[in-house]
């Protein structure tokens, strides 16, 4: 399916194999990229260097997608490439198009189908532009004051309750920065292990584990079929999950070196987001890291918070899930390959 990305994103269903699976005519060998993801609402989300591909069971039980270029910041500007940069484009860029993905995959489940466009392909675009930026801001918006109030201000008082019977731990700093790690870490868990009894959570949580045995087998380079998917892990040291267990442990040692126990809560809410930046920046540089040498010891003791973790995010899906993130990984797959053939070619034809 073609999809330059500058009109409305286009549905297509997918061939229905004997397995009842979308797969590829040939294995790939060796994938010439990596690929990420995220579960949406009955659906998979997946995303390659330059495509992103949606692909949800709508409530008549058939799976429709849409595909998208990724128009990266970073295309334009190479330096948004360098270590320790690439990290907060990429934090941004998987932000922003998992909205996208999240607000797809909602209409598609309440709807049944993407509704037609009646308006003029500019009125069209023109409006989505628009539509999709102020989501993307008043989300945004949101996310950063829950996190603030979760995550900054509710570890602070916790904090400061506690200091009242043990006095030290208000005047020092590796005391009052260890206890807002640890507090940090406590409502991450059991907001999700909360979160994880609603039966819409679980599916999510299952969807999750398809895309991540989708990705495993797609890097072996195995034929994307379910016989081939089941036996893999639902845990990948490079889910979203484990990324922000390194970034709680990352803060631990940024806090302690830089922030005194003695600040009140809008001081410490002032220091702390901007250390948002190198934390982020190291996490994903330690993460990509963990991949490459993910049987390196050090990586493994790394890591293992974060695979941890997701024995709570992730759940072992259905046949059919499994079809959900398959046909997503295909459609993202194929564009990026078409991408690559294309790209050969003119840098071939330039030569001439």
């Amino acid at each position: 399916m073609k999809n330059s990305g500058k009109g409305p994103p286009k549905q297509q269903q997918p061939t229905r194999l004997k397995n009842n699976l979308v797969s590829p005519k040939k294995e790939l060998k060796k994938p010439p990229f990596n690929v990420g993801g995220e579960a949406v609402i009955e659906g998979v989300m997946m995303r390659s260097p330059h495509f992103y591909a949606v692909a949800v069971r709508n409530p008549a039980g058939k799976i429709v997608t849409m595909s998208e270029r990724v128009n990266s910041a970073a295309e334009k500007y190479p330096f948004l490439k360098w270590p320790f940069l690439r990290g907060l484009i990429s934090m941004y860029e998987s932000m922003s198009l998992g909205f996208k993905a999240l607000s797809y995959s909602a209409a598609i489940f309440e709807k049944g189908t993407e509704a037609p466009a009646k308006k003029g392909k500019r009125a069209v675009k023109a409006e989505k532009k628009g539509n999709e930026a102020l989501d993307v801001t008043l989300s945004f918006a949101f996310a950063i004051v829950l996190a603030i109030g979760l995550f900054i201000l509710l570890p602070y008082g916790l904090n400061k309750l506690l200091a009242r019977k043990f006095h030290e731990i208000g005047t020092n700093r590796y005391l009052f920065n260890t206890g807002m790690v640890f507090f940090k870490l406590v409502i991450f868990f059991f907001y999700v292990w909360g979160i994880s009894f609603f039966d819409d959570v679980k599916r999510l949580f299952m969807y999750h584990g398809s895309e991540h045995k989708s990705i495993y087998a797609f890097e072996d380079g195995k034929k994307l079929d379910y016989k081939n998917i089941a036996p893999y892990s639902t845990r990948h040291p490079r889910c979203g999950t484990a990324f922000i267990i390194v970034t709680l442990i990352i803060s631990l040692f940024i806090f302690v070196l830089v922030l005194p126990a003695q600040l009140n809560p809008l001081q410490r809410i002032l220091f702390e987001l901007p250390l948002l930046i190198p934390i982020v920046s190291i996490s994903y540089e330690l993460l990509k890291l963990s991949d490459k040498f993910r049987d390196n010891p050090f990586i493994k003791l790394l890591i293992a918070p974060g695979l941890a973790f997701q024995r709570l995010t992730t759940k072992e899906p259905d046949a059919k899930m499994v079809e959900v993130a398959v046909t997503s990984l295909q459609t993202a797959v194929k564009l990026e390959m078409a991408w690559i053939s294309k790209q050969a070619k003119a840098k071939k034809a330039s030569k001439k």
